[in-house]
């Protein structure tokens, strides 16, 4: 995190202070799940507006940025696609607080040509000719919302469990990737990995935005997982942070995420 005025007085010491960019540079401030990038981009753009004072980001699986902080990876916010995270930080004293500030539900993406009604999601992911693509478990919130998505499937479908444990193709959310620029989904339908995809709403809303002819449909309720957001704030975090955080949990950062389909 850095204001405008202090990169100008950064600029103004040399050699010296260029130094001293490339490593505030090198550590982002905010470490937030992937599927927050598109409102998160906003939502930071608008905040820096508004006040004057720009983040870092640093955008990934939830469960890999939590590895990095354990690690020691320098950040002052931390927004979770799960609250388990931000709890377990929290336990560890590596996080300030853990509060829930939006949440998010699972939709099956399909591939252009493709259709599938609220009716027959469950069928399609069954089907052994479907390729039925999903995020890492353990290493991606989404992955493990997704296997308890199974899990309440084979609960009326006995044995559903096994088949979709054994068939799904773990496609993304296995590691930070610091280069990306937005999400993995487009790829995985551009490039013909999978027929079908679980994952956030959100998600499946952006990548239809990009994808020609892709849709996607709301997983049914009775099966359906809620995604539970956490937030913490890194101990000692500034004020500037905190600033940010009460933005976010506030009605205009609220209605920020809400636009882009959190709830």
């Amino acid at each position: 995190m850095m204001r405008k005025g202090t990169l100008v007085s950064l600029l103004t010491l040399g050699i010296l202070g260029s130094m001293a960019i490339t490593v505030q540079a090198d550590k982002p401030s905010v470490l937030a799940a992937g599927s927050l990038r598109p409102a998160m981009t906003e939502l930071l753009d608008t905040y820096a507006r508004e006040n004057d004072v720009t983040f870092g980001t640093l955008f990934g699986p939830s469960g890999k940025l939590r590895q990095l902080i354990e690690k020691g990876e320098a950040f002052s916010l931390f927004l979770s696609a799960s609250k388990r995270h931000s709890d377990a930080l929290l336990a560890q004293g590596q996080l300030a607080g853990s509060e829930v500030f939006t949440r998010n539900s699972l939709c099956l993406m399909v591939e252009p040509g493709r259709s599938v009604s609220d009716d027959d999601v469950v069928d399609v992911m069954l089907d052994p000719a479907v390729r039925l693509g999903t995020s890492t478990p353990g290493a991606d919130p989404s992955g493990d919302y997704t296997w308890e998505l199974f899990r309440n499937i084979d609960a009326q479908r006995p044995g559903a469990f096994d088949t979709l444990d054994k068939k799904a193709l773990q496609l993304t959310g296995g590691k930070v990737d610091r280069q990306s620029k937005g999400l993995p989904y487009p790829a995985v339908f551009t490039e013909n990995k999978a027929d079908v995809f679980v994952s956030y709403c959100t998600n499946a809303v952006a990548t239809a935005e990009e994808v020609n002819g892709l849709s996607y449909v709301r997983i049914p309720e009775e099966f359906n997982v809620a995604a539970v957001y956490g937030m913490g704030l890194a101990p000692g975090a500034d004020a500037e942070t905190d600033a940010l955080a009460a933005y976010i949990r506030g009605p205009k950062g609220q209605a920020i995420l809400e636009r882009y389909g959190f709830k």
